[in-house]
């Protein structure tokens, strides 16, 4: 699923919930949001054009596993934060928090025989947040 499709789709659940509660007539939805250089994706990486390859995650999956990686340099003043992951329908499944002494590497256990998206994020205290989503 298209990272702004995800996003629209969920802007206009909530909008939906909210109209369904008692609001007024004349109360109306705010305009969805626009994610462009707050979200990055290879496909879409902002005005971070050419740093893509260190910050979007890799990711692997096997036996019930999945494993996070984030080709970036590790340093004091420059590092990936932490990686996080999100099951479809928005179900947290975990997060790794990571200093700039460690390698940014994760491993998170998928539910028993869990097939479906997942949304993976990697985040650097520099460059923002990355999202890459995947099919288990």
């Amino acid at each position: 699923m298209e990272r702004r499709h995800f996003v629209r789709t969920a802007l206009a659940g909530a909008a939906s919930a909210a109209a369904a509660a008692a609001v007024p007539g004349s109360a109306q939805a705010a305009p969805a949001m626009d994610l462009r250089n707050v979200v990055f994706t290879e496909e879409d990486p902002g005005h971070f054009a050419k740093l893509e390859k260190l910050h979007v995650p890799i990711v692997e999956v096997s036996d019930g596993m999945m494993k996070v990686r984030t080709p970036h340099p590790m340093s004091e003043p420059h590092y990936i934060v932490s990686h996080t992951v999100v099951l479809e329908g928005g179900r947290f499944l975990s997060r790794k928090t990571f200093n700039w002494k460690d390698q940014p590497v994760s491993e998170h256990k998928l539910p028993d025989g869990y097939h479906g998206m997942a949304t993976v994020t990697s985040t650097c205290n520099l460059h923002d947040w990355w999202l890459k989503e995947v099919k288990v």
